[in-house]
């Protein structure tokens, strides 16, 4: 009604000074409707996981085309691969970049779905999970008569200086003919911005930068590396001496960064040792690491839902179901329990005091999880 009256006395002035004499009233000029689209948030972990990458000086790795999407991921047979998916073509591709088993590239079609922020790309032995707020892919593939389970990201390193800092790590290891002499390191890993790096296995380092055991049950081990880029494939690859010790693919969590490292070398015997570490910035775990997480290793599926002090778990194939208490920022259990930011004890009182597992938040996304009955090392999707 108020425009309306405004152009009634608009239309009377003009006509006062002669400009409606002949008798034509101009329709009214309506203002266009502006309209404000509403404001979406911004992704809380996007934004955290964009801002570590552009701290380190990650680049995502690019694709033939913008259809492509590319990763780099450690496979725990002691392999690295590179995984391509084409979005528009439904294809895949895998490029053996480093084998211990003489493994040849791989390449298909594939489904896939998306439920929030994950997709889960499928094809005949082969299903992996992306989450696309990080770029960080993690599943199982068989490839060449071997299954792996596989974890890294899409982005590469650029500057070896910016992964500078405090890490701790869990991993698995074991002899790459018949999976004997299974091993599980962890500990603390220190780097420098020269690319010098230091892993303490069954410790942590103190004041003096010394690696010192953290339970009288644990000899600490220490072992000194050198990360460097290797300049026909762009591979960041940690040595120790002149051996090479493994390829380090980088994920950018919101957490902070994290490493999946591609481990492999002989040891005095000349026996080829083979498997995974994953290492993730020390930071303390609080209650972010609620909820419920996919876990998937060694042919093995569970569910595990973690809520305050207590763990369920969940056997998919068998359908059984237990509790386990929780512990967090510990190594050990009970006495022998000792400090230690960023790791989480799941035990379940049934079961003798030496077996528990430890689970290690890498993002807000995923977790690892060893458990020191079965030897090896599963990866936990955070639904």
């Amino acid at each position: 009604m108020k425009n309306a009256l405004t152009f009634l006395v608009l239309g009377a002035a003009l006509s006062a000074c002669g400009g409606g004499s002949d008798g034509v009233t101009e329709a009214p000029i309506k203002p266009p409707v502006v309209v404000t689209p509403p404001v979406v948030p911004a992704d809380s972990v996007t934004v955290a996981s964009e801002a570590v990458a552009k701290e380190a000086g990650l680049n995502v790795i690019a694709g033939a085309s913008a259809d492509e999407s590319v990763y780099d991921v450690a496979a725990d047979i002691g392999d690295t691969w590179r995984i391509t998916f084409d979005s528009v073509k439904k294809t895949y591709a895998i490029r053996v970049l480093s084998t211990q088993f003489g493994l040849s590239d791989r390449s298909g079609t594939f489904s896939a779905t998306t439920t929030g922020n994950f997709t889960t790309y499928t094809a005949t032995d082969f299903s992996v999970t992306v989450d696309t707020r990080t770029r960080l892919l993690s599943g199982n593939i068989k490839l060449g008569g071997m299954v792996s389970t596989v974890s890294g990201s899409g982005y590469a390193v650029g500057d070896v200086a910016k992964l500078a800092g405090s890490y701790i790590f869990l991993g698995a290891m074991r002899n790459a003919s018949n999976g004997a002499d299974r091993f599980n390191p962890k500990g603390s890993l220190k780097i420098a911005a020269d690319g010098a790096a230091q892993l303490c296995n069954g410790g942590v380092f103190n004041a003096q930068g010394v690696c010192f055991a953290v339970s009288p049950q644990l000899e600490a081990e220490n072992a000194s590396l050198t990360l460097v880029k290797d300049a026909k494939n762009g591979l960041l690859v940690a040595r120790q001496g002149g051996l090479d010790f493994g390829i380090v693919h980088v994920h950018a969590g919101d957490r902070g960064l994290a490493l999946f490292i591609d481990r492999y070398s002989r040891n005095q015997e000349n026996v080829m040792r083979v498997g995974t570490i994953v290492a993730a910035k020390q930071q303390k775990i609080g209650t972010e690491i609620n909820g419920s997480y996919a876990c998937a290793a060694s042919g093995i599926s569970a569910n595990i839902v973690v809520a305050g002090s207590t763990a369920t778990l969940t056997n998919n194939a068998t359908g059984k179901t237990h509790a386990e208490t929780i512990t967090v920022n510990k190594l050990g259990l009970g006495a022998q329990a000792v400090d230690f930011d960023g790791i989480a004890v799941f035990k379940d009182p049934a079961d003798v005091p030496a077996d528990y597992s430890m689970f290690m938040p890498v993002s807000s996304s995923m977790a690892v999880e060893f458990s020191t009955d079965r030897s090896y090392m599963g990866m936990c999707l955070k639904k």
